[in-house]
């Protein structure tokens, strides 16, 4: 998923490319993606009703546009990959922007915005700005779905690692396919919380999800997933060592 002033490594703007990533033979990857997804798709869901008026930004492979399709919702989806707006046009209540979400959008107040896995993909300077525009998408009282991957956490630091060739040969080697996340914007929990503040949101709820370690979850298979997650369980409600864990997740709202 990505907004104008992205910066996408080759194949990540592909619509195959990202949804493979819900459909990964390793258990512990696919389910990284798929228990973010399912925890968006159930906020979405529980806060929404037929007709609602839905704001995505950043589309990406159409896994939440489809669902939220099928659910009768109505969709502005907002992206500047034509290929991820091509993909979903043809949906059902769908209707495709091609816009930088950094820039004032435009295209009327919404019920519900979704934001998810896109602002580590903005440079640094312009993240406020594209809350500040999500926040001018939303009706009073309207509800942003935000998540982004915490800076420290497990995830990103062994993907720091592969911007070294001979970690990354190595890590290809092993398990076959390796790449770079290309996040130039990873927060912190607390420079998120700032953002939304700042923003003018209401923070009604937060959640921390998704725990990996290598050896375990490459080669532990099914039950080394079902470790992590146990793992993963263990870390949530301790302050400090929740960063460790991949996804921040955010519901907030505009105050009437």
């Amino acid at each position: 998923m990505t907004t104008a002033t992205s910066e996408m490594r080759p194949g990540q703007g592909d619509v195959a490319f990202q949804r493979a990533l819900y459909e990964d033979g390793n258990a512990t990857r696919r389910g990284l993606h798929s228990a973010r997804r399912d925890w968006v798709l159930g906020q979405a869901t529980a806060c929404t009703e037929r007709g609602s008026r839905v704001l995505e930004i950043g589309v990406g492979c159409g896994v939440f546009t489809e669902a939220l399709s099928q659910l009768g919702r109505t969709v502005a989806a907002v992206d500047i990959n034509p290929a991820f707006l091509d993909n979903v046009k043809s949906l059902d209540g769908v209707a495709t922007h091609l816009k930088d979400a950094t820039e004032p959008l435009g295209i009327g107040e919404h019920d519900l915005a979704i934001c998810s896995e896109v602002l580590e993909h903005v440079p640094p300077a312009r993240s406020q700005a594209m809350l500040q525009s999500i926040f001018n998408g939303l009706r009073p009282g309207g509800t942003l779905i935000l998540t982004t991957p915490q800076r420290f956490s497990t995830v990103e630091l062994m993907a720091r690692l592969f911007k070294f060739p001979m970690v990354l040969a190595l890590a290809r080697k092993i398990y076959g396919s390796a790449e770079e996340l290309g996040h130039i914007n990873l927060l912190t929990a607390g420079a998120v919380r700032d953002q939304i503040r700042h923003a003018g949101f209401t923070i009604v709820g937060e959640r921390r999800f998704g725990f990996y370690l290598p050896v375990i979850a490459e080669f532990g298979g099914s039950v080394g997933a079902s470790t992590l997650r146990t793992i993963e369980a263990l870390l949530r409600p301790l302050p400090g060592l929740r960063g460790l864990l991949w996804t921040q997740g955010w519901v907030l709202r505009r105050p009437d």
